[in-house]
């Protein structure tokens, strides 16, 4: 009883200058990694007609992140845990800023992409260690879910800014402009760091384990290549099916090295603990749904209805709106009634969101953009919580681990949903597109032309290239441009219909599984 009374008055202590100060630290660095991945999303189209790419090289651009994040992430986890998460967090947020100067000055398409991946990998290493600066500072339970809450709210503001921010200065300035903002802020993150944040560290060194490392990194590494190339290169093609069959290699092979290992890069035996599982699958598949959707969204409005990057940023903000303001609110509720009840709520409105955008997106913006604020209202539900149940549920010398298992997901998560999303609409229009054109390019030859334009630009008006004299269409219709614009956007519509339906199917799913296992009793 003397010990549950201690603990309850250590939980009602005042916080800290320091601790308060660590939050808002720990939460800049996140901030320029959330703030720059809404700032590329919106920036894409310019960046696409830069370096003319097709479908698959927008996908890279995001995907170079994501991936990088990913397969960095559980290696992070330990060398934080060993080396020093103060020291590792500022190491990182100076590479991350030295990066993304380095993808708005390159005028190459490979050097971007090599930024773009040195962001994610230091945007891993930034997550991990932030996480486990916060959690190492609140050591108390109730105290780390309101702490988290905050953390993650400073965090959120980055997406709140990124998309107005991104789309102006993409707009009104030049696509290379919008990497640069990170740095001001990354420096305000390490001076605060400096002056406030105390050095961690677990207490026993661990062994890396540099095979199991190697282990996730080609795996991840072979899914997300063979996903996003796959229509490219052709589902069949040797090429796609041995990525595949290293994909599946691989993953058979990490779980069976990491059951074995006596200090596993990521230990796998957590998963045994049912709500820890629950908790992991929540922020996997709400950053697959969400992400996912972002993109296809906002690139469906800028390269098909034409609109102006300060447009489609303006279509995300109220998502990034709401996720300010209710992560605080899901630390809080977390806090005092345990994390099942804003889980649950948040992956409600992530699936409503997606079902009014399967239903809006053709015939009503405004549906789109309460769409977007129900995704960022139910993921800032979800992610908080289930973050502080993860941390919970390890010792804190062990919150290096904890926090890389929790943000793999963010990676692995965000990752496969641009490439299993965007997939699908590629696939979609791709098969689709020919016959929907029957009627309006009769010759076989000119409309094959017209649906490789359109299918390799993942733009409806790029087929326009192909229209005039000594082109492949040389005499068209007066009307006809206008007829095949109308087809390939609906067309796209319909493609994207299908993508966002099969994340609302994927969403429900979680929510039936998280209501039917997740107790209410669990981690109050």
């Amino acid at each position: 009883m003397g010990a549950a009374a201690e603990a309850e008055t250590s939980e009602a202590r005042p916080w800290t200058r320091a601790q308060k100060w660590t939050i808002v630290a720990a939460g800049l660095g996140v901030f320029i990694t959330f703030h720059d991945v809404l700032v590329a999303n919106v920036a894409l189209p310019r960046i696409q007609s830069f370096y003319g790419l097709g479908e698959s090289g927008l996908q890279w651009i995001v995907a170079a992140y994501s991936m990088g994040m990913a397969v960095a992430i559980m290696p992070a986890a330990t060398m934080v845990d060993r080396f020093g998460r103060r020291r590792l967090f500022l190491t990182a947020v100076v590479v991350f800023s030295l990066a993304s100067v380095t993808a708005g000055a390159t005028s190459t398409f490979a050097a971007m992409l090599a930024a773009r991946a040195v962001q994610g990998v230091a945007s891993a290493v930034i997550t991990v260690s932030a996480l486990a600066l916060v959690s190492a500072t609140f050591p108390h339970k109730r105290q780390r879910f309101r702490a988290l809450g905050l953390f993650a709210a400073v965090a959120d503001i980055g997406l709140a800014l990124g998309p107005p921010l991104g789309g102006y200065l993409a707009e009104n300035a030049s696509w290379r402009v919008v990497f640069f903002v990170n740095v001001p802020v990354a420096a305000v993150a390490v001076g605060l760091t400096l002056r406030y944040v105390a050095e961690s560290r677990e207490s026993t060194r661990r062994v890396v384990d540099l095979f199991g490392q190697l282990l996730f990194v080609v795996t991840v590494g072979a899914f997300t290549f063979a996903v996003i190339d796959g229509h490219d290169l052709g589902w069949g093609s040797p090429v796609i099916l041995g990525t595949f069959a290293l994909f599946a290699t691989g993953l058979v092979a990490f779980i069976a090295r990491e059951l074995r290992s006596r200090s596993p890069m990521m230990d796998l035996r957590l998963f045994a603990n049912r709500t820890y599982r629950l908790g992991i699958m929540a922020i996997f598949f709400g950053m697959f749904t969400v992400y996912g959707a972002l993109l296809i969204v906002t690139q469906y409005f800028q390269n098909v209805r034409l609109y102006s990057p300060i447009e489609a940023g303006l279509l995300i903000l109220p998502s990034s709106l709401a996720s300010v303001a209710l992560s605080p609110v899901a630390g809080f509720v977390a806090a005092r009634r345990g994390p099942r009840l804003p889980a649950l709520t948040g992956q409600f409105l992530v699936v409503s969101g997606l079902v009014v955008m399967v239903v809006g997106v053709s015939v009503s913006v405004p549906a789109v953009v309460v769409g977007f604020l129900l995704l960022g209202a139910g993921l800032s539900l979800i992610i908080a919580p289930v973050q502080g149940l993860a941390l919970n549920s390890v010792p804190v010398e062990r919150a290096g681990m904890a926090s890389g298992i929790v943000a793999t997901q963010r990676g692995l998560g965000s990752t496969a949903g641009y490439a299993v999303l965007g997939m699908i609409v590629a696939v979609w229009v791709g098969i689709a597109l020919d016959s929907d054109l029957a009627r309006t390019i009769p010759d076989r030859d000119e409309r094959a032309t017209v649906v490789a334009r359109i299918v390799d630009n993942t733009n409806p008006n790029a087929f326009e290239a192909v229209v005039g004299p000594g082109r492949p269409i040389a005499h068209p219709d007066p009307d006809q441009v206008t007829k095949i614009r109308a087809v390939a956007d609906r067309t796209f519509v319909r493609g994207m219909q299908l993508s966002l339906g099969s994340a609302a199917l994927v969403a429900l799913i979680i929510l039936v599984i998280l209501f039917r296992n997740f107790r209410a009793s669990q981690d109050r």
